[in-house]
């Protein structure tokens, strides 16, 4: 089965995590040793910019993808501030396939709203990718702008963020906490990411996450395995789970092998390959 990784980092110094300061010593060199071992043949590397982690994120992940045509990056922009359609397109002929986005405040989802758009313009005749780390309550803000941009492909990362549960909640739960979301299933442009289950999981190290089963099932409901892919979120979630475990996923033992397939690797492949060619 082909595999390809649709939501990992790599930082300069390495992410320093919940201990303050990377174990790993340098990211790109390990996460290569496991990508062997594992087999992945494409990984799209989020870059991320914030809390003083990489501030040259973006310059970084596309030094390494020079040398390494298995990576593509999207660049992470400030969410609070208004780039410039130059300054987008920029980062776009430079070799990113899009953007990350991180909205965590109604403030930045309303300041994505407001980009004018000559923005959305250079990114929609890119075929741009837009990695989105964002909770169910901002989806709602940005749904509209989702809608008008169908040149763009809108990837949801971690599932929507629904929150951390110690228990499973009933599936009518996890359907209205992530309403916003599956009233989203009807853009065709409009991908999920399974990836961050630690961050359900209540405490985070409890593989193999059952908690998050029912928001899974969802989303493969409402998706369809055609339009969810598959994230390790390298090297963040080291810190809960072994690299192993983010590869080895029980909760999709319910899906057919061609199924499983498409959410493992080929649908990420196919989405570059649309952005590339």
């Amino acid at each position: 089965m082909i595999l390809a990784d649709a939501h990992l980092h790599l930082f300069r110094r390495g992410f320093p995590g919940v201990y303050g300061k990377s174990l790993l010593g340098t990211e790109i060199n390990v996460y290569e040793t496991l990508r062997g071992a594992h087999g992945i043949t494409a990984g799209l590397v989020v870059g991320y910019e914030g809390e003083d982690i990489d501030p040259g994120n973006n310059a970084y992940i596309r030094w390494l993808a020079a040398d390494r045509p298995w990576i593509a990056t999207v660049a992470n922009v400030d969410t609070l501030s208004v780039p410039s359609a130059a300054a987008v397109a920029s980062l776009i002929d430079c070799g990113h396939a899009g953007l990350s986005l991180y909205i965590s405040s109604n403030s930045a989802a309303q300041a994505v709203v407001a980009w004018p758009v000559s923005v959305w313009d250079v990114l929609n005749q890119g075929r741009a990718l837009i990695s989105l780390n964002i909770t169910p309550e901002y989806l709602s803000v940005l749904a509209p702008v989702m809608a008008r941009h169908s040149g763009c492909w809108f990837l949801v990362s971690h599932m929507g963020l629904p929150g951390q549960y110690k228990l499973a909640p009933p599936l009518e739960d996890a359907a209205a906490r992530l309403a916003p979301l599956i009233q989203l299933a009807g853009l065709s442009n409009v991908v999920v990411k399974i990836s961050g289950l630690y961050a359900i999981s209540d405490p985070p190290f409890a593989y193999p996450h059952h908690a998050a089963q029912p928001f899974i099932n969802l989303l493969l409901d409402r998706f369809g395995p055609a339009r969810c892919l598959w994230g390790s979120d390298f090297s963040p979630a080291l810190d809960h789970v072994s690299f192993a475990q983010t590869v080895s996923n029980p909760w999709l033992d319910h899906l057919d092998d061609g199924e499983r397939a498409l959410v493992m690797g080929e649908n990420l492949l196919r989405l570059l390959r649309r952005k590339f060619t």
